[in-house]
């Protein structure tokens, strides 16, 4: 059989035309080079006249940093006909100050390759063309996803959690999580194999995401095991959504050559509570729950809270 590469493929080379190359060396990005691992690696194109910086959700550039201001600084773009002609940016009054290479500034004019902190976060600013953007923006995405399911991996959705943590203690916010473990998983791997055990997986992944809300974040943190997290969320809420997702996974079928692969989930869910010391505390109550639902006969959805436990 011959090979099918050794033959060198013929392609046509793309010429950037010299307005493509103009617009391409007008791009302004900010890229988040060191703070929380929610944040580290994403990019930021200044395309407006001001980007607002800060902790709150109403900023351009929102940091998941507890030492960032809700209104932090600000970034300003003065360009012309030529392109750009300057940027700016400037101190909003903010608690822990701003400083750009390692220098505090209240207000100062910006160049190619500057480092903005505010807060434990960094930010450099460069210019840049479409293929360095979508190379960034893949680059954020292989540290963030996990490879298999699209979803969050635990490193990030942990790190998410903990800031939500952060919400939470200081606004009163409703905040819940779902903690999903698939019911005899190693049956699948060990009777179809480990193909259409991961080709399940995936699956499993869209009908979770499919069930969220745009504001929801769901992550793979084992094997067969999903945390989701539920912002602006009582536990009564977190409880309805997971008795669907348990009924969803109990009707799923996937077909398997002359079979049929099906089962059925169990999930812990609990609401965060002034009372927990830390997200530990709080990934381990939800465990609780979940090990409770395994233990009472397994596709069940169990909730819980430091106080009392209840079954739907």
């Amino acid at each position: 059989m011959s090979d099918p590469y050794e033959k060198t493929i013929c392609d046509v080379k793309a010429v950037s035309s010299p307005r493509a190359e103009f617009k391409a060396e007008q791009a302004i990005i900010l890229t988040v080079i060191a703070g929380s691992d929610t944040d580290f690696g994403k990019h930021f194109v200044l395309e407006r006249k001001r980007t607002a910086i800060g902790r709150e959700k109403v900023n351009d550039i929102v940091l998941n940093d507890g030492k960032v201001s809700k209104a932090h600084c600000e970034v300003s773009v003065i360009r012309s006909q030529s392109g750009v002609e300057q940027i700016n940016i400037l101190d909003l009054d903010s608690t822990n100050g701003t400083f750009v290479n390692g220098d505090p500034v209240v207000q100062t004019v910006l160049k190619a390759g500057d480092k903005i902190q505010a807060g434990g976060t960094i930010l450099q600013l460069s210019y840049s063309d479409e293929i360095e953007r979508e190379y960034h923006a893949k680059l954020f995405d292989f540290a963030a996803h996990d490879a298999l399911t699209g979803l969050y991996n635990k490193r990030f959705i942990i790190n998410e959690m903990e800031n939500h943590c952060r919400i939470a203690r200081r606004s009163d916010r409703a905040f819940s999580i779902i903690l999903i473990d698939i019911d005899d998983f190693k049956q699948i791997n060990d009777r179809f194999g480990h193909l259409a055990g991961d080709e399940y997986l995936k699956l499993l992944a869209v009908l979770i995401r499919s069930t969220l809300r745009d504001q929801d974040i769901a992550g793979r943190i084992g094997g067969e095991e999903f945390l989701v997290i539920l912002p602006e969320t009582t536990v009564d809420g977190a409880l309805q959504l997971g008795v669907r997702m348990r009924l969803a996974v109990q009707e799923f079928v996937l077909p398997h050559q002359n079979s049929e692969i099906r089962t059925t989930i169990s999930a812990g869910v609990c609401q965060y509570e002034k009372g927990l010391k830390d997200t530990r505390e709080f990934l381990e109550l939800a465990d609780q729950a979940l090990y409770e639902a395994k233990k009472s006969g397994k596709n069940k959805v169990m909730r819980i809270s430091i106080d009392e436990r209840a079954e739907e």
